[in-house]
């Protein structure tokens, strides 16, 4: 929590109390949304110092006018290191929340991409939860995800619109959603098992991508140089309770953070930008066949509903074999046709992200800044010297562990 010279918070005790729920409460919160969404790839949880994960008021030496960002963050990490804590070796994620009346921030939560910091300007200490899963994203590489809308089921039609996909909370979707197959391989929160990259022509059975148990989760399927990303959603949880069906994301130049969602819906106002998202309104239905002539590829939605779904994949032009083979007692993973395992997804920052800010320490390539009042397409370029933050009412630190497994050899961020 930060104090400024000229503003600071009325009542600290009461703010501390509302960020320490939206941040680490058990349920509602920052950390128990991304705990269940990874399904055990990854925990969230408070940092060392301060109480309960959140540290301060810390006074620093700046007037709130401005909302200088980059000032905020070298001050916060300084009196942070004044108090023997330290990127990397007490935390991995920095969230700056400050009193943003006299600030006059443009945001309401400004995210790292590939980053982490985050900052957010709040009042008493309350924050938009929509907000906070938002900005952190971000920091995982996560870009606003949009849609594209074909003109047919062929691939080659297909054009950006500049829509939310509404399928991520990155894409507007709200907490009511996970994220996608695409930014959950990005992350490399899928196994080898859950997300198989297609070399041959196959036919596969999916799982909901939030199910529990065992299973295939997402197909991982070449088209020219683009990846083409097909997973099933499902109510599970608190995830998904008004997504279902199967969705197809475009994925170009490996950037999984950055995936379209492929729309073969031709009604532009299918799916409004806001309100609660339909269900089923741009999920492809069993017999639906996208396709690319020119690089031979064709996918086909064989079956969908209870929970899994029946995908044919043809590759160079040779015909899926008719059915997948039998599901195994612990879930629906079994396939036909050969695949490679899925090594997850490109690197954190990626090309179009710059170098991945260490500690808020200068980057050399720029980084990326994104703002949101909840999904705002707004994007920034950030110089070196400067620093990615989330506006959020005060400083946050999170620790976040990930599991190893023997397909990735992940290891603590």
């Amino acid at each position: 929590m930060l104090n400024f010279t000229d503003s600071s918070f009325p009542d600290p005790a009461k703010a501390k109390s509302a960020l320490q729920k939206s941040y680490f409460g058990k349920d509602n919160s920052l950390t128990s949304y991304y705990n269940e969404l990874t399904r055990g790839a990854t925990t969230f949880k408070p940092a060392s110092g301060g109480e309960g994960g959140v540290i301060g008021p810390i006074n620093i030496d700046m007037s709130a006018a401005g909302c200088d960002t980059g000032k905020m963050n070298g001050l916060t990490q300084k009196a942070l290191s004044d108090q023997g804590l330290t990127w990397g070796k007490n935390f991995d994620h920095l969230s700056m929340v400050f009193p943003g009346g006299k600030a006059g921030c443009s945001f309401g939560g400004l995210g790292a991409v590939g980053g982490g910091q985050t900052w957010v300007p709040t009042g008493d200490g309350s924050v938009d939860q929509t907000v906070l899963a938002h900005e952190f994203g971000h920091n995982f590489g996560y870009m606003h995800q949009n849609r594209i809308r074909c003109a047919s089921t062929d691939l080659s039609t297909c054009k950006d619109t500049g829509e939310n996909s509404r399928k991520t909370v990155m894409g507007g979707g709200g907490l009511g959603v996970g994220i996608t197959a695409p930014e959950q391989i990005h992350s490399k929160w899928l196994s080898d098992k859950e997300a198989v990259k297609v070399t041959k022509s196959g036919t596969y059975t999916l799982r909901s991508l939030y199910g529990s148990g065992k299973g295939l989760r997402a197909l991982d399927i070449p088209v020219g140089s683009d990846r083409l990303v097909v997973e099933l959603r499902g109510a599970s949880g608190t995830l998904d309770k008004n997504l279902k069906g199967v969705h197809a994301y475009r994925v170009q130049n490996n950037r999984y953070g950055d995936a379209r969602l492929v729309d073969t819906d031709r009604n532009a106002d299918h799916q409004p930008d806001s309100g609660p998202a339909n269900a089923d309104s741009d999920s492809l239905k069993a017999g639906t066949k996208l396709t690319d002539k020119a690089n031979k590829v064709e996918v086909k939605v064989v079956k969908s509903g209870s929970g899994q779904a029946t995908v044919a994949v043809s590759l160079d032009g040779v015909p899926a074999p008719a059915q997948a083979a039998p599901s195994t007692a612990e879930g629906p993973e079994a396939q036909t046709g050969s695949s490679t395992p899925a090594s997850g997804a490109e690197d954190e920052t990626g090309a179009r992200d710059g170098v991945r800010a260490k500690g808020g320490a200068e980057t050399k390539g720029g980084a990326d800044l994104a703002a949101t009042g909840g999904d705002s397409s707004t994007m920034w370029s950030l110089t070196a010297g400067g620093v990615v933050l989330f506006a959020a009412g005060g400083a946050f630190v999170v620790r976040s562990r990930r599991k190893r497994t023997a397909s990735s050899g992940a290891h603590a961020r």
